[in-house]
């Protein structure tokens, strides 16, 4: 066995790394304390003198720049075990520089070049000894990173932290974007109270949702007025539904408000699409900011406002995108539990689900689109309109699925939906289905219900229309419909009735215009069997018995074109005033010489008049403008959507020479409500 050498000593009196190849075997330090050597040399390189570079020549540079690898310096002597050094300190560089995973050309630099020097130096002449430089400085930021790293206290391999709900609760909303861009947009205190005690939009508070009292003007719920300076405070979330509140309180402005008692809004309509357009953009496309309670309020009150202004498809798109959101936060399973749990959230989502649902309901049956959830149950000892209006949410899809096929078993059903619908109306109190006295201003939780009532009953006859519409059409060729055609027009009355007891006290904009959404399938319907009645009989046995039908028709019309002309933001009242003329029009006798008339009708589809002639759904041509307009580039600012109709709420005629042709194709202009000819269409 070999002994053992003393390793020699330089004029430091510190021992050479190494022997001579061969001679000796190398006594390095264990690894662990090679490295923490390393690493305390590193954290302290900031306080070492100044390294020297590796063109000096000068022999009181032989000693290393860091601190104990001075004692590994060579002497001048063993030029290979120097080679050998360098090439192993060169290595361990790029170990380091590895394992940090940082970006430093200038170790590689000093690598190539400290391997370079060394190799041609011990090629030209045994005189010129190596001389290490050492590690390359490292920035104050890195030190302790590095150290860290080596220690084995850092995992670098994981991914950048995300930031989570959480932790975006410790920002400030100031320090937000979106916020600052929402809260600017908000009104001053005076101009906000002014909105909210002239619109008769409040029932949102308590229909569609409910703030928390600290954002009320004094904290008084009753006040139905929201504090403008809490609100800014608030989160984004929360800023983005009080400005969709107020555009929908602007929007149920009656059409004679005074402009003048604002302050600082000058056109209503340029503000209320300004607070929609605003929130649009910067809330509504961020599923994580929605998928709250404050964002599914929001989504329910956007869906508010676009039935506000006759734009029902924009509507139900945002209502089914709530509905999949409230799905993921588990609300239909919330409203299907025994007891709800007292917790005002809780309660509020469940509130919230059962809008939805209604709404879906509502406008499902109006766009003849499938409906997105199951019923939802109610207390039997709640409020009587509540109870009610979950019955009828109940029979829709049943409603809905009439007129896919008009048969001897489609009318029997019907006929079971007309009976149940009666059996449902006998269980209410008398009192209930009496036109209730509305009040004109009061603000109260009785007046809430009395219009709540309202509405409902003018969705129950709603329902009953759209049961015998298919077979009032048929009437005039089956005498066994006559049933039908009776109950249709009683309803259509009962609806108009009521429709006129909100004109009278001034109030047309309560519950999303869902009022006049109904007037117009009503007065639509007494229109048609006027048509129908001039096609078949006497004008005078006509003028006699519809007489009165054909007045209340004139008065609908009539006091729409005045809400239409008193206010741009009275859309549907505007629309509906101009389908009902073009409809009556033909019973002009000096148009009879004009010939056909085709008119696209929301609801009913596409209509082909004439003078004392039924009124037919003409079938489809594929040689028509409609049909060479689907591979066109469309109008000036949209592609024409398309949606392909049919149903069997028309029935067939001989005149069709194909009857797979017995369906129609609506070209729309975008998602508004409107066909690539300005006709209202839904």
């Amino acid at each position: 066995m070999v002994a053992r050498p003393v390793p020699k000593r330089t004029e430091r009196g510190r021992p050479v790394a190494c022997a001579p190849v061969g001679s000796v075997r190398y006594n390095f330090r264990s690894p662990y304390c090679c490295w923490s050597l390393l690493d305390t040399n590193l954290i302290s390189a900031g306080k070492k003198r100044k390294l020297q570079t590796a063109c000096e020549k000068s022999e009181s540079t032989t000693t290393l720049a860091v601190g104990v690898l001075d004692g590994f310096a060579p002497d001048g002597e063993d030029h290979a075990c120097q080679l050998h050094i360098g090439e192993r300190l060169g290595k361990l560089e790029q170990l380091f520089e590895k394992f940090v995973c940082r970006k430093a050309p200038n170790v590689t630099s000093n690598v190539a070049s400290s391997q370079d020097s060394s190799r041609t130096r011990s090629a030209e002449s045994n005189e010129k000894p190596f001389k290490f430089t050492g590690l390359p400085p490292l920035p104050q930021s890195d030190r302790q990173s590095l150290a860290d790293g080596i220690l084995g206290t850092r995992t670098w391999t994981s991914a950048p932290s995300i930031r989570t709900l959480v932790e975006k609760e410790d920002v400030l909303p100031s320090s937000d974007p979106v916020h600052r861009a929402l809260a600017a947009l908000l009104p001053s205190q005076h101009d906000a109270d002014v909105i909210f005690e002239s619109s008769n939009g409040w029932m949102i508070l308590n229909g569609m949702y409910r703030p928390s009292k600290e954002l009320f003007v004094g904290q008084d719920t009753e006040s139905y007025a929201l504090d403008i300076a809490t609100i800014a405070k608030e989160r984004a979330i929360v800023v983005a539904r009080t400005l969709l509140h107020l555009a929908a309180c602007i929007c149920a402005l009656p059409p004679d408000f005074d402009t003048s008692r604002l302050r600082n809004i000058w056109n209503l309509e340029a503000t209320m699409e300004n607070y929609v357009a605003t929130v649009t953009t910067l809330v509504t496309s961020s599923d994580e900011l929605l998928l709250t309670l404050p964002g599914l309020e929001t989504l329910l009150l956007l869906s508010v406002y676009h039935m506000n202004v006759a734009n029902l498809r924009q509507a139900w798109l945002i209502v089914r995108r709530t509905m999949n959101l409230a799905h993921l936060m588990g609300f239909h399973r919330i409203v299907q539990s025994k007891q709800i749990p007292p917790i005002e959230s809780i309660q509020s989502s469940a509130s919230i689900w059962c809008c939805l649902v209604d709404l879906d309901r509502i406008l499902g049956l109006h766009l003849r689109l499938p409906f997105a959830s199951d019923d939802y149950p109610v207390a039997e000892d709640d409020e009587l309109h509540r109870v009610h209006r979950a019955r009828l949410a109940t029979i829709c899809r049943q409603v809905a699925e009439l007129d896919h096929e008009v048969t001897c078993q489609s009318y029997v059903q019907a006929l079971a939906l007309d009976e149940k619908l009666e059996s449902m109306m006998k269980e209410q109190p008398k009192d209930f289905w009496d036109v209730p006295n509305v009040p004109p201003t009061a603000r109260t939780a009785e007046s809430y219900d009395v219009l709540e009532r309202l509405m409902v009953q003018m969705w129950h006859f709603e329902l009953k229309i759209f049961i015998h519409l298919p077979f009032l059409l048929r009437a005039p060729h089956e005498s066994r419909f006559e049933y039908s055609k009776v109950a249709a027009l009683q309803a259509s009355r009962n609806i108009v009735m009521r429709w006129f007891a909100l004109r009278n006290a001034g109030i047309t904009q309560a519950c999303c215009r869902f009022a006049e959404l109904s007037v117009f399938i009503a007065a639509m319907t007494l229109t048609l069997d006027i048509l129908i009645d001039m096609a078949t009989k006497e004008k005078a046995e006509v003028q006699k018995a519809k007489g009165s039908d054909f007045a209340m028709i004139c008065r609908v019309i009539s006091e729409m074109e005045k809400l239409g002309k008193a206010s741009t933001r009275e859309r549907i009242a505007t629309r509906s005033a101009v389908v009902l003329k073009k409809i009556l029009s033909s019973l002009d006798p000096s148009k009879q010489t004009l010939g056909k008339a085709r008119l696209t009708v929301p609801y009913f589809g596409a209509i082909e008049l004439n003078y004392k002639k039924l009124p037919v759904r003409p079938a489809f041509d594929l040689d028509s403008g409609t049909a060479k307009k689907l591979s066109s580039n469309g109008t000036a600012e949209h592609i024409p959507v398309f949606s392909f109709v049919t149903n069997a709420l028309w029935p067939t005629t001989n005149e069709f020479n194909d009857p797979e042709m017995d369906f129609d194709i609506i070209l729309f202009d975008g998602l508004r409500d409107l066909d690539v000819d300005g006709n209202w269409v839904f």
